[in-house]
C-alpha cells in the first residue's frame, strides 16, 4: 500500500528519501537512505537536491534503469518464473481447444501488445535470426487487422549463422531527407528511419498452427486488464507415428502510442517494440492416436458358431424357429489420457445387444446418425465398458 501511494503520481518511478530533513550536529555523520519504487520499465534520471541553510543547493544526479515486462497473467500473478499454459493431451485430428487468458497491466500507461507465435523443434540447428523491417515493425491496426497509419510495409528474412552470437552487432539504416542548400543553412536536415535490421538469437520458428492467438494486437489499459484467447488445434498424425509433443511460445511485444509515455526530455526514455523485453508465454500440448483396447475372454476373436439344431425348440411340436440369437461379450478399455467418443456400428445379421447406459452421451450431430439410432458413447481415461 505504501508503494502504491508513492507511485500514485503515475510517472512509473518514485524516489523516497529517509530522513528527508533534519539537523546535522557538529562532527556528526548521518546516513540518508534513498529507496526507488517503480512499476514501469525505462531509463530514468533525476537530481537529488540537497539544501543546507542559505548555501547554494547541491544537485546530486541519480540514474536508474528498469528492465522487464510489467504485464502479468491473472492465473499466475506477478512472478519472475516463466508462465506456461498446458493444453493437455488430445486425440489426432480432434477439435480445437481454447484457453482464455487475462492480462493485467499495473502500470499507469496503456500498453499495446503485438503477438507473434513460434514453434520449437528438436532438430532446429539455427543460431540467429536476421530481421529486416521497412517502416514501423508494429504499426497500430484497426479491428479488421488493417494498418491505421501508412507507415510502410515490413518484411522479414532469416539467416542461420554458426558463430558467436554476442559478437554480431545490431544496427539500423537511416535515410536523410534531401534538402537544398538554402534549407541546410536555415534548418537542420530531418532524419527519417526507413529500414531497420535486427539480429537476435534464434529460439523458434514463426507459425500460425497448431497454436493461434486472437486478437493479434491488443491494448492493455493502464491499471486495468484485458483477455486474449489462445487456441490449440491437434493435427492429424500418421498411423505409424507415436504420441507427439507440441511445444511453442507466444511473444507479446510492448509498444507505447502515447508520446509522453515514450519519453520525457532529460528525464525518461522508454524503449519499445523489439528493443524492449517482450511478454513470453510458453505453450505445451500432446497429440496421441484415438485407440480403444479390446479385452476378450479368449484369443480366437469374436467368432460365433451356429448350428441348424439351434432352430429346433425344446418342444418340437411347436415347429421350427425362424431365428436364433447368440451373444458374446467383450470389454473396451480406454488406455489413453483423453476422453474418447465413438459409436459401435454393426451390419446384419450382427447387432448390438447392450452397453453401459451411463456412458451414452445421447447426442447426434447429423440426420444419418439419428436414423441409425446408434447413441454416441464416451470412455474417459482408464475406464472400461462391457459390450
Amino acid at each position: 500500500e505504501f508503494a502504491a501511494a508513492v507511485l500514485s503520481h503515475g510517472k512509473g518511478v518514485a524516489f523516497h528519501v529517509e530522513p528527508s530533513t533534519g539537523t546535522l550536529k557538529a562532527f556528526q555523520q548521518l546516513i540518508i537512505e534513498i529507496t526507488a519504487y517503480n512499476n514501469m520499465w525505462g531509463e530514468y534520471q533525476d537530481d537529488l537536491v540537497c539544501k543546507v541553510g542559505d548555501l547554494q543547493p547541491k544537485l546530486i544526479p541519480m540514474q536508474m534503469t528498469v528492465k522487464g515486462c510489467p504485464i502479468f497473467l491473472q492465473m499466475t500473478g506477478p512472478q519472475r518464473e516463466q508462465p506456461i499454459i498446458r493444453f493437455g493431451t488430445h486425440v489426432s485430428g480432434g477439435s480445437p481447444v481454447f484457453r482464455r487468458v487475462q492480462l493485467n497491466n499495473p502500470t499507469p500507461f496503456d500498453i499495446r501488445l503485438d503477438w507473434e507465435i513460434y514453434n520449437q523443434e528438436e532438430d532446429d540447428k539455427k543460431l540467429v535470426d536476421l530481421l529486416m523491417f521497412f517502416g514501423d515493425p508494429f504499426p497500430p491496426k484497426d479491428m479488421d487487422e488493417n494498418e491505421t497509419a501508412s507507415t510502410g510495409s515490413n518484411s522479414e528474412s532469416e539467416i542461420a549463422l554458426k558463430s558467436d552470437q554476442t559478437a554480431i552487432p545490431c544496427g539500423s539504416i537511416y535515410s536523410a531527407s534531401q534538402t537544398t542548400d538554402e534549407e541546410i543553412v536555415t534548418q537542420e536536415p530531418t532524419i527519417e528511419k526507413i529500414v531497420s535490421v535486427l539480429i537476435r538469437p534464434h529460439e523458434g520458428i514463426p507459425a500460425d498452427n497448431p497454436y493461434s492467438i486472437t486478437p493479434r494486437q491488443i491494448v492493455v489499459p493502464g491499471g486495468g486488464s484485458i483477455s486474449v484467447c489462445i487456441s490449440f488445434t491437434p493435427r492429424v498424425l500418421p498411423e505409424a507415428a507415436p504420441a507427439v509433443q507440441c511445444e511453442g511460445f507466444v511473444l507479446g511485444f510492448m509498444n507505447l502510442d502515447d508520446e509522453l509515455a515514450k519519453t520525457v526530455p532529460n528525464k525518461v526514455h522508454r524503449r519499445h517494440g523489439y528493443e524492449a523485453p517482450p511478454l513470453r508465454i510458453d505453450l505445451q500440448a500432446f497429440i496421441s492416436h484415438a485407440l480403444l483396447k479390446v479385452d476378450m475372454d479368449h484369443d480366437r476373436g469374436m467368432v460365433f458358431y451356429s448350428m441348424a439344431s439351434d432352430l429346433v425348440p425344446d418342444q418340437p411340436l411347436l415347429g421350427v424357429l425362424t431365428d436364433s440369437v447368440m451373444t458374446q461379450s467383450l470389454k473396451l478399455i480406454n488406455c489413453t489420457k483423453v476422453p474418447l467418443y465413438f459409436r459401435l456400428l454393426l451390419s446384419t445379421p450382427f447387432s448390438l445387444s447392450s452397453t453401459d447406459p451411463k456412458k451414452s452421451t445421447k447426442t447426434s450431430h447429423s440426420k444419418k446418425e439419428e436414423k441409425d439410432q446408434q447413441p454416441q458413447l464416451v470412455l474417459y481415461p482408464q475406464q472400461g465398458m462391457l459390450v
